[in-house]
């Protein structure tokens, strides 16, 4: 995978192909060994062509697509949309010399290879999906950071969490960044109530979610929203959290 770092194209960020979840140690290494025994795919008929593997399937292609591994040979959503079609051609050419029936046809008399995919138009990607798949796929954000809309409100505020976490208990705070995780747990009461993580550019705090305040706040704490929350600061075993009193989506 190879995406450009943000606000700056000639920077790049790499990963190996083996860290993206859901492709498989075997295609990755029949793409890596294609690559560097005839070179560099050039486009994505050309990549489909030549990667012959039996398990470039849709999950694996989808993964490929998704994490941002194949951005050079088009936009994501819209190789995501072609995908039966890009499947259907790479099965075409793992048959070997192309037949006159071929779906696909071939490029000249006697000539083995298939004309280029033509691909259907479909919406593309947008942003939100983009950083979503990465985070699922790789582990982390790269191609933005959800935050990035409120990077310059967060940046002025010196109420960051790393600032929060430095705090003493029981002092009223007010947090900002985005949902990493929601764990809802039923009381002994049989209530519901949740532990929140959030994450600003400086770090990451738990926050206790409480019955009454997960009731009247449940349908914003979504993973990946970006929300305020208004609380106390507490610490137990050392670890600082906030006990949540108010939230909004930011």
């Amino acid at each position: 995978v190879v995406l450009p770092k943000q606000k700056d194209e000639k920077e790049k960020i790499r990963f190996g192909l083996f860290t993206i979840k859901n492709l498989g140690t075997d295609i990755a290494q029949a793409i890596i060994d294609e690559r560097e025994e005839s070179g560099k795919f050039s486009s994505f008929s050309n990549f489909l062509s030549r990667i012959t593997h039996k398990n470039l399937n849709k999950k694996s292609l989808e993964s490929l697509v998704k994490s941002g591994a194949l951005d050079a040979f088009g936009e994501r959503g819209v190789l995501l949309g072609n995908t039966e079609e890009a499947l259907l051609y790479n099965r075409e050419q793992s048959k070997g010399p192309t037949q006159q029936n071929s779906l696909f046809g071939a490029l000249g008399g006697g000539t083995n290879t298939l004309s280029e995919l033509t691909l259907k138009q479909s919406e593309p990607a947008n942003k939100s999906d983009k950083l979503s798949w990465e985070k699922e796929l790789l582990g982390l954000y790269v191609s933005g950071h959800p935050l990035d809309e409120h990077r310059e409100k967060l940046e002025k505020r010196e109420m960051t969490i790393a600032r929060i976490k430095s705090l003493a208990a029981e002092l009223v705070v007010v947090a900002a960044g985005i949902v990493e995780e929601v764990k809802p747990v039923v009381t002994k009461k049989g209530d519901q109530m949740a532990f929140v993580k959030i994450a600003d550019f400086s770090g990451m705090i738990e926050v206790v979610i409480f019955p009454k305040v997960f009731i009247e706040f449940k349908n914003i704490l979504v993973k990946e929203k970006c929300i305020a929350i208004k609380g106390r600061t507490s610490e137990r075993n050392g670890e600082k959290s906030i006990i949540a009193e108010k939230i909004k989506i930011l």
